[in-house]
């Protein structure tokens, strides 16, 4: 799935949006999020929600150093409880990563040389996982501590087979929740509900093709998310997994 999504709402809308209580520190809209960037998780804390802000991409407790975390921003639902840097977590760390929406992009063709052409999904109107036009998104965390006792703590997003219809620009996706979902995903049960991940239908999403200017990582204004009109081709190629 994608190494980049989209913050157009700040922390009192979110947690409006899924009945949280705002506890951190306000952070810019950002139609452009990068790997290692401040970001809102939604925690289940003493029966309630709190939004709390993390930094995006895992640094596992046992880490010697942040060196990792650029490349530990999505972690495959698949085999989350097997791999050292996730397994410890998955009983009791679970979070809820909040998106406007996510971008991914597609190997094509303009004017005969290859190119990657992103799309911008959202949340499928009426549907079960639209939360006031945001994702939640299941997802990880951990503290990592430096010599000197100071604290990190980074989140990681979960992924999954993409359906039919993500399917048609990547073959991954995010593991996106319902209501009722995140409600047993930050349960605390220490059994993880990884049964979450499968089953998203078509409607949770949908898309559209956005400029190349995303492909910038210092872009970050709202025109990012408009629609364009394609003039580009399809390539016969498989499409390659990214980072989601």
């Amino acid at each position: 799935m994608c190494g980049r999504y989209v913050r157009k709402t700040g922390a009192q809308e979110i947690a409006h949006a899924f009945s949280a209580v705002a506890r951190s520190a306000e952070l810019s809209l950002n139609f452009n999020i990068s790997p290692t960037s401040d970001v809102y998780v939604l925690r289940g804390v003493n029966g309630s929600l709190q939004l709390d802000v993390m930094s995006w991409g895992l640094v596992p407790a046992w880490a010697k150093d942040v060196s990792r975390a650029a490349s530990l921003i999505n972690a495959r639902s698949e085999s989350v409880a097997e791999k050292p840097s996730f397994r410890n977590l998955i009983s009791r760390h679970r979070c809820v990563m909040p998106m406007n929406a996510y971008y991914e992009w597609k190997p094509m063709k303009k004017m005969g040389k290859p190119m990657k052409q992103p799309f911008a999904f959202s949340p499928g109107k009426d549907s079960d996982y639209d939360h006031e036009s945001h994702f939640a998104v299941a997802s990880l965390w951990s503290t990592w501590r430096d010599v000197d006792g100071r604290e990190l703590n980074t989140c990681v997003a979960l992924t999954t087979e993409a359906n039919d219809r993500v399917s048609q620009v990547h073959n991954r996706m995010p593991v996106l929740l319902t209501k009722g979902g995140i409600a047993q995903w930050l349960s605390e049960d220490i059994v993880a509900p990884l049964h979450l991940a499968h089953g998203i239908p078509d409607e949770a999403v949908v898309y559209h093709p956005v400029s190349t200017e995303v492909n910038n990582a210092r872009n970050h204004g709202s025109q990012l998310l408009d629609p364009v009109t394609l003039d580009v081709e399809p390539v016969t190629a498989e499409i390659t997994e990214t980072l989601f």
